[in-house]
Order: structure tokens, then C-alpha cells, then sequence
């Protein structure tokens, strides 16, 4: 990512430039009275560089900054959120997430949350082996939820949650970035080895919250859920959002839609629907 600030330097956003569209990863960050000027001298930037200009993940609130500026907006989807304070694993409607956290832990999997500060060589070499693993032959396809690297060199500013096997061997984590000023951690990747025990992940998950809770935090995100609304089981769409979710069901091959969403419900959360703002529609099918 390469990074805009506004004049005075007090906000600044972040993006990339791929085939002639430069995109925005989320909304400004920094005072919210800082937030028009920093997006019209982006704009301004962006043309006299002949690109145009998308935004990803921009949330509901701030729709009205980019309408003023005369962009247009699209729903792309929901993050998942997850409230700390009033999760439980208590109830039936959460058994099998609870039945797994039994699982592995009666199997002798521990988990361990740790600082970057905190990781060993051998530790991080095993890390990076099982991001590798786990992605295979594919790229690395986060860029808006996801950290730029896997380690950094602020000790605060990432957590890693790791299931090690009763071996002590690492078997997968999740990488949460964290927000202090949003009292909230943001995971960013959950690589795996292949033969991890069933709800695995889950497991990583629902440690997480619990560590999140006890250290006065009080949202987890989770995934971004790309057309929640429309792949929800029990969603009241009209005939054409009923074609549009037909027809990104058929995409599941290529991209995980509907199973971000099932995996997501597992937990509860709040919604937070996100959106793609652009210029013009024309712009679409390059964005």
C-alpha cells in the first residue's frame, strides 16, 4: 500500500494503483473534520495521474463524505463483528462451536496469544511455513482486511493466536491487527495446516474473543462477508436480488461467498454492512 495524508498531515488513507484504478483500502483515518478535504485532494491527485478511484470496506456512516464529493456507492457486504461483552458459548444455538473447543481441548491443543516481540525464530519460521502451506499454489489475495506483512516490528500493533498440538507444534493461527483507539482487534489472516482437527479455526476464534474480552476489548471483526444480505438463508429479496444471488452462488468455485457467511454466523455477530464507492458506473467492470 503507499499512503495520502491530508495537508496538515493530521489524516491520511491508504491505496494501491492496479490497471488505471487507484484503489482505497477503507475510510480515512484520522479527525473526522479532516476527512473532505483529505478525499477532494485525492481525487484531485488521482486525475492528474489519469487514474480513477475506488474505495473498498467504506462503512454506512461515512457515505454522505464521499455523495458530497459526487461519488456514487454500491453494497459490496458485511463485516462480522463480534461483541465481546455478551459473547458466550452457552446455548444451543452456538453447540457445535462449543463442542469443538472440547474437542481440541480434551485432544491437548493449546493456545497461545503472543506479540511479535514474543515469537522465537523457530516459532516465526514455522508461521511463515504454515502461511505457505496453507495458501498453496495461490496468491495472497488479502489486501483490505489484511496486513501488509505478517511481522512487524511494533510489538503492540499485532497479535498472533496459535494452536499448537500436544507435540508443541504450531498447526495454524489466526493475525489480528489491533486498534487500541477503536478497542477492537481485526483479523487480518487464519491460515491452517491441512489435518488440523474439525473446528479448529473456531476453536482460535472463540480463544481470541476471550482474550480480547479480559484485556478490555471490546470488538472483534472478523471476516468480511462479501453480499451477506443477499446470501442469507432467511433474506426477503425481491425477483432480480434473487438472480444476483443465483448467480454468485454459481462463483463459489472461484470465491468463498456463502461459506464466509455460514462460517461467520457460527459466532454470532453484528453485521456492518461495507461499500464500494466509484466515480462513474462505467468504471465498474475494470474496478
Amino acid at each position: 500500500k503507499s499512503y495520502f495524508f491530508s495537508p496538515d498531515r493530521s489524516a491520511f488513507l491508504a491505496y494501491r494503483v492496479a490497471s488505471g484504478v487507484a484503489i482505497v483500502g477503507g475510510d480515512p483515518i484520522g479527525p473526522e473534520a479532516a476527512h473532505e478535504e483529505l478525499v477532494h485532494s485525492f481525487l484531485d491527485f488521482a486525475h492528474e495521474h489519469g487514474w480513477r478511484v475506488a474505495v473498498l470496506g467504506v462503512c454506512e456512516e461515512r457515505l454522505g463524505l464521499y455523495r458530497a464529493l459526487g461519488l456514487r456507492a454500491l453494497y459490496h457486504g458485511d463485516e462480522a463483528v463480534v461483541d465481546t461483552a455478551t459473547f458466550s458459548l452457552d446455548g444451543r444455538a452456538i453447540r457445535k462451536v462449543r463442542q469443538s473447543v472440547h474437542r481440541l481441548e480434551r485432544a491437548g491443543f493449546v493456545v497461545r496469544v503472543l506479540h511479535s516481540r514474543e515469537l522465537d525464530v523457530e516459532l516465526r519460521v514455522q508461521l511463515e511455513e504454515i502461511g505457505r502451506v496453507w495458501r498453496g499454489a495461490a496468491p495472497e489475495r488479502g489486501w483490505v482486511m489484511a496486513m501488509d506483512t505478517l511481522f512487524h516490528t511494533d510489538d503492540d500493533d499485532m497479535v498472533f493466536v496459535v494452536g499448537f498440538d500436544p507435540d508443541g507444534r504450531a498447526q495454524g493461527f489466526l493475525h489480528f491487527g489491533v486498534s487500541k483507539a477503536g478497542s477492537a482487534l481485526s483479523l487480518s489472516s487464519m491460515p491452517r495446516l491441512p489435518d488440523v482437527p474439525n473446528g479448529f479455526t473456531e476453536w482460535l476464534i472463540c480463544s481470541s474473543i476471550e482474550w480480547a474480552q479480559a484485556r478490555g476489548f471490546a470488538r472483534v471483526s472478523l471476516n468480511f462477508a462479501p453480499f451477506a444480505a443477499l446470501l442469507a438463508p432467511e433474506g426477503q429479496l425481491a425477483l432480480w436480488q434473487r438472480v444476483v444471488a443465483a448467480t454468485l452462488r454459481r462463483l463459489k468455485g472461484w470465491f468463498q461467498l456463502d461459506n464466509l457467511l455460514l462460517f461467520n454466523r457460527k459466532f454470532a455477530p453484528a453485521w456492518e454492512p461495507r461499500f464500494l464507492v466509484y466515480e462513474r458506473r462505467r468504471d465498474l467492470p475494470r474496478i
